[in-house]
C-alpha cells in the first residue's frame, strides 16, 4: 500500500476519534497500574500462577513433545512480557519495543482480533437486549445499555489500532533496517550476556531467578557484557515509545 492510502486511512481513523480516545488509553493505563500495583502487588505472581494452569490445560491435549515444548515456551514469553508491562507501566499493544519496533505489528493485530470478537459478541446480544426492553423484562435496559457501551470501547479500540497499524506499516521497512542495525549491535556489544540469560531461560522450568542468571556467567567480559545490558535496560524503561502519538 502507498503511503498516500495510508495517510488517506489515517485521516478517516482520526474522523472517528482514534487520537481522542487513544489519549484516554493512555490516561486510564496510567491509573490502571497505580491502582494494581497499590492494590494487587503481588499480581506478578498471581498471573504466573494462571499461566501455569493454562499451561497445564493446553499440554494436557498437546499430542506431541514438539507442541509442548512450544506451549512452554509460549508461557515464558507471556510472563516475560507482562513482567515487562509491569516495571515499565506500559501495555505493550500501545508502546513499541525499542530493541524490536517491527513486533509491535504483531500485538496490534493481536488486540485488534479480541476487540473485534467482542463487537461481534455485541452485536449478537444488542438485539436479544432489544427484543427484552420491548417485553418489558424488567433486566433488559441496563443489559443493552452495557452492551452498547462495550460495543463503542470495541469500536473505539478497533479504530486506535488500524490507525496505529497504518503509522507502523507506513515505516515498517525504515523500522526493519533500524532493528537490524540495533540486532548486529547488541551482539557485538552485548552478545555474550544476552546468551547467558537465553541459556538461563531455556535451561529453567518457568523463568530463571536473578541468581540463576548470575550463576552461568563465566568469565569477567560477561560479567561487564551484563551490567551493561542492565543499565541499559534501566535506561530504556525511562524512554516512552507510543505508538500513534503526534510528532513534528
Amino acid at each position: 500500500m502507498e503511503k498516500n492510502e495510508y495517510k488517506k486511512k489515517m485521516k478517516l481513523y482520526e474522523s472517528f476519534g482514534a487520537l481522542k480516545f487513544q489519549k484516554l488509553v493512555f490516561l486510564i493505563e496510567k491509573i490502571k497500574f497505580k491502582v494494581l500495583k497499590k492494590l494487587c502487588p503481588n499480581f506478578i505472581y498471581y498471573f504466573d500462577k494462571y499461566c501455569d494452569w493454562k499451561e497445564k490445560k493446553r499440554v494436557k491435549h498437546a499430542k506431541t513433545e514438539k507442541e509442548i515444548k512450544r506451549i512452554k515456551k509460549q508461557t515464558k514469553k507471556a510472563k516475560m512480557a507482562m513482567r515487562q508491562e509491569w516495571n515499565e507501566e506500559k501495555n505493550r499493544n500501545y508502546h513499541m519495543n525499542p530493541k524490536k519496533p517491527t513486533e509491535i505489528v504483531a500485538y496490534l493485530e493481536w488486540n485488534k482480533n479480541i476487540h473485534k470478537k467482542g463487537l461481534i459478541t455485541n452485536a449478537v446480544l444488542i438485539p436479544i437486549c432489544i427484543a427484552g426492553v420491548i417485553l418489558q423484562i424488567p433486566v433488559a435496559l441496563p443489559l443493552l445499555i452495557a452492551e452498547c457501551f462495550s460495543a463503542f470501547i470495541n469500536f473505539e479500540c478497533i479504530n486506535i489500532q488500524n490507525y496505529n497499524l497504518c503509522r507502523v506499516k507506513q515505516i515498517l521497512p525504515l523500522l526493519k533496517r533500524k532493528e537490524e542495525n540495533l540486532v548486529k549491535k547488541e551482539d557485538e556489544e552485548v552478545g555474550e550476556a544476552a546468551k547467558i540469560i537465553t541459556k538461563s531461560v531455556e535451561k529453567s522450568e518457568s523463568l530463571p531467578t536473578f541468581d540463576e542468571i548470575l550463576s552461568n556467567i563465566q568469565t569477567e567480559e560477561q560479567l561487564r557484557q551484563m551490567k551493561e545490558l542492565f543499565r541499559r535496560s534501566i535506561e530504556e524503561r525511562q524512554i516512552p515509545k507510543v505508538i500513534g502519538q503526534k510528532t513534528t
